[in-house]
């Protein structure tokens, strides 16, 4: 009985002090429009000059931004004091996590009446719930016009284009030894050596695209003998080239570069069927600060923001930045083949609820 109480008064102190560190967000919120739409709607009547001194007298008077994303916490935090550094004046922040946690918070906000994010970036396939709960406003960024159609939506314009891989530790195994197949993989003898990453929601997505539910529900039920389940893809980078395991299926092929340049014992090979992933930025309908937002968005957008995405190795939005790493301009001309599925926001509805029961069914074990 006496455990049951403390338990009882632990939550209840975790409550309240959770909403004591949210009070003065939540005073921010409550003080927002009814909708950051009629913000943005106003912009796109005005001429470019008026347009920008209004974002900017606007983002004055609101002084804060906050950003939900699942980018890495470094390269997230570079890209929010360069916007700082164009404009001083606004307070950006960030919260990173994982994607499926920034999903659920933000419903969990939402249902209870409280924005406190501005602009957020999640995985296409989150995008879903967001999108039917219409907690995702339409903002037309006018950088969007230079973008090509696959890399913007109604609701979404595409940061960067990611792709997952196969990578392999060069000392362990050759890259001849190494899988180019999916069916490569189920071979027994890699039983216990593959290291996979338990939000890999987006190979789930690809084999449901390309092979169908009834081949993809067999194939996982399979690989995931073959599995060693990790959490994190640069936790798995580390661990492929500290000699874990010889093989990483979930990997990304600029994080590889990235460490082979530093002469990391890694390599990778892209396989027959690819996910390509793209990276939505998407703009909350109730934003409490809608101007700060704006500059936010475009400054993503725009060359600056693209290029910075570019220094990290990866496939920038803008399709006239190349990548640094010459692997990567390869990967880049596989854009619109047979080879590459990419899930867009639009078809992301047909296969989430499917991929998320066979990620965590056949793959990590968890009844849903």
């Amino acid at each position: 009985m006496e455990r049951s109480v403390n338990k009882i008064l632990r939550a209840l102190f975790s409550f309240f002090l959770g909403v004591s560190l949210l009070a003065p967000a939540l005073a921010g919120a409550a003080a927002a429009p009814k909708s950051a739409e009629e913000v943005w709607k106003e912009l796109e009547k005005l001429p470019p000059a008026e347009r920008q001194k209004r974002l900017i007298e606007g983002a004055k008077s609101e002084k804060e931004m906050l950003w939900y994303t699942n980018t890495g916490i470094d390269n997230a935090n570079n890209y929010i004091r360069a916007f700082k550094k164009a404009y001083p004046f606004v307070n950006a922040k960030v919260w990173r996590a994982k994607s499926r946690t920034i999903s659920d918070r933000f419903l969990t906000e939402a249902r209870a009446g409280v924005y406190l994010a501005d602009v957020v970036k999640n995985s296409t396939n989150l995008l879903p719930p967001l999108f039917e709960q219409k907690l995702i406003g339409r903002y037309e960024s006018p950088i969007r016009a230079s973008y090509p159609a696959h890399a913007k939506g109604e609701l979404w314009t595409n940061l960067n284009y990611e792709f997952r891989v196969f990578a392999f530790n060069d000392r362990m195994i050759s890259r001849q030894e190494a899988p180019k197949s999916w069916e490569e993989l189920l071979d027994l003898k890699w039983k216990g050596k593959i290291l996979f990453d338990e939000s890999s929601q987006e190979e789930v997505v690809t084999w449901l695209a390309m092979k169908g539910k009834e081949k993809t529900i067999a194939y996982f039920k399979k690989l995931s003998e073959n599995l060693l389940i990790r959490r994190g893809r640069d936790t798995i980078a580390n661990l492929l080239a500290a000699g874990e395991a010889p093989l990483a299926v979930t990997v990304y092929p600029y994080n590889m570069e990235t460490m082979r340049a530093q002469k990391a014992p890694v390599d990778w090979v892209a396989p027959d069927m690819i996910p390509g992933l793209l990276y939505p930025l998407t703009m909350v309908r109730y934003a409490p600060h809608p101007y700060s937002a704006a500059l936010f968005y475009d400054f993503l957008l725009s060359d600056a923001g693209q290029k910075m995405i570019a220094s990290e190795g990866r496939i920038a939005a803008d399709p006239k930045i190349e990548p640094i790493f010459p692997k990567m301009k390869e990967l880049k001309q596989l854009l619109g083949t047979a080879r590459v599925h990419i899930n867009t926001a639009e078809e992301a509805p047909q296969f989430y609820n499917d991929s998320l029961k066979i990620l965590d069914e056949a793959v990590l074990g968890r009844k849903r």
